[in-house]
């Protein structure tokens, strides 16, 4: 029995050990999903504060409770992710499940706030439950910008549900809507993230939490999740539009009249798009003084950026004193200064169709609308794999040229090479025969010129 349970130890340390090899290369140790988000290069709010994100307080955060796990103070100052943030190994090789959320704090936040409604947590199951070894220690030769990389998270449902029960829902829905757009409660997020502190002190501070709604975008070709954030910065705003993940899933969370209108209730935002061409998202509470987001299902259109009502939020509190106090908050503005998709695109027409839409942002009344001024928006989704689309407006009828180029400067191809007359346009770029790397893309009507940039994943 000795031997054989010294041989279940060598073999356990082994396979830490091993994994250890792979583990620089992991988003554990890189913490590179928010710098992700963060640059401008990918259209992140670095363009409203200009501040680089080497430059931020807070770059590769660590637990809340401010120590490892086997008990010693993380010295924030010199603070480099290694093992000791999960591991003890003088009780255990095995991640206790308060080491996961000591880090994951959106995910305690949503069980707190869902306590009990969690069919998986009700089970007795763990976040290790569903992922794997290689998500933490990282994959070899892959280094994942973000989390919602396709393969950086290999938790599906149909790991464990390899059958599904042969019904209406599955059967419409099956390779086409993903299974938490239907099963999750809500997704989790938050409103009027005050920049200014977190850039001061590395420290968060929010005005309102957003619960009890849901996002319908496209990633990887399906229906998925969203979740907005919005952030304000010396009186510049900001937006942010992601796929996410609920990890509060029930059996019975959404019934069809929640996504389709006419199936029973009407779905409000799809009713104001459809009377208005406007989605209200975000609005302003005045009476408690907080930025409030509608319990109810919000699909997102393809003209999102001229469609979306956001209403921001700042904090006129000293930005060094925590706690926050809820006296302070102020509504900002209704304009936005920047946004963008990140890991996600909007629905299209096809899809809205069959949600309840009968306005679609390519209607002859939205091509009427008149750009004030030449833009060239950041593409989206962005980074992205293959394919990912560019928008741009021109104010007036110019020769238009869109065009890629590598990271060398060498032209890719050209997209546009035409007269245009004033309007708004959007472009699908397929890039399935490039290598990945960094892209330009580079508009030019009349005398204005600018280019962005933008990366391709595979």
């Amino acid at each position: 029995m000795k031997i054989i349970s010294t041989l279940i130890i060598i073999l356990s340390l082994y396979s830490t050990l091993a994994a250890q090899w792979h583990f620089s290369n992991s988003l554990h140790k890189t913490r590179s999903g928010f710098g992700t988000a963060y640059k401008s290069e990918n259209g992140g709010m670095e363009n409203i504060t200009n501040v680089p994100y080497e430059d931020l307080a807070c770059k590769k955060c660590h637990s809340s409770t401010g120590l490892y796990q086997n008990g010693e103070p993380i010295p924030p100052q010199i603070y480099t992710p290694i093992c000791f943030d999960c591991h003890n190994f003088q009780t255990t090789l095995n991640v206790p499940e308060d080491a996961c959320l000591s880090c994951h704090q959106r995910q305690l936040r949503e069980r707190e706030i869902y306590s009990g409604m969690d069919v998986h947590t009700n089970e007795g199951m763990t976040c290790l439950s569903c992922h794997t070894k290689e998500e933490v220690h990282g994959d070899e030769n892959i280094l994942y910008a973000s989390l919602k990389d396709s393969g950086a998270v290999k938790a599906k449902c149909t790991n464990c549900h390899t059958q599904l029960s042969n019904n209406g829902s599955h059967n419409r829905h099956r390779y086409k809507v993903d299974c938490s757009a239907c099963h999750a409660v809500s997704v989790y997020s938050c409103a009027g993230c005050h920049f200014e502190s977190f850039i001061t002190t590395g420290k968060k501070r929010f005005n309102n939490e957003f619960t009890d709604y849901r996002l319908l975008i496209k990633k990887d070709g399906m229906v998925k999740l969203g979740a907005i954030v919005t952030h304000s910065y010396n009186s510049k705003t900001n937006y942010i539009i992601s796929s996410t993940h609920s990890h509060i899933i029930k059996k019975n969370a959404t019934s069809c009249s929640d996504c389709h209108r006419g199936m029973g209730q009407i779905n409000q935002a799809i009713q104001e798009y459809n009377d208005t061409g406007f989605i209200t998202l975000t609005k302003w509470d005045s009476t408690n003084k907080k930025v409030i987001i509608p319990h109810q299902v919000i699909p997102i259109p393809s003209d999102w950026m001229q469609s979306l009502k956001i209403d921001h939020s700042t904090y006129t509190g000293d930005s060094t004193i925590y706690p926050s106090n809820p006296d302070l908050w102020e509504f900002l503005k209704s304009e936005t200064d920047n946004a963008h998709l990140y890991y996600a695109e909007p629905l299209d027409s096809s899809t809205l169709s069959k949600l309840g839409f009968t306005r679609f942002p390519t209607s002859v009344e939205s091509k009427k609308q008149i750009p004030m001024e030449f833009i060239l928006y950041q593409n989206y989704p962005n980074p992205f794999n293959p394919g990912t689309k560019i928008q741009y407006a021109i104010s007036s009828t110019q020769f238009v040229q869109l065009k890629i180029y590598d990271f060398l400067g060498r032209e890719v191809t050209t997209l546009v090479s035409e007269e245009k007359v004033a309007g708004s346009y959007e472009i699908n770029f397929d890039a399935s025969q490039l290598t990945s790397g960094i892209y330009f893309y580079r508009l030019q009507a009349g005398d204005f010129i600018q280019t962005k940039k933008m990366i391709l994943i595979k």
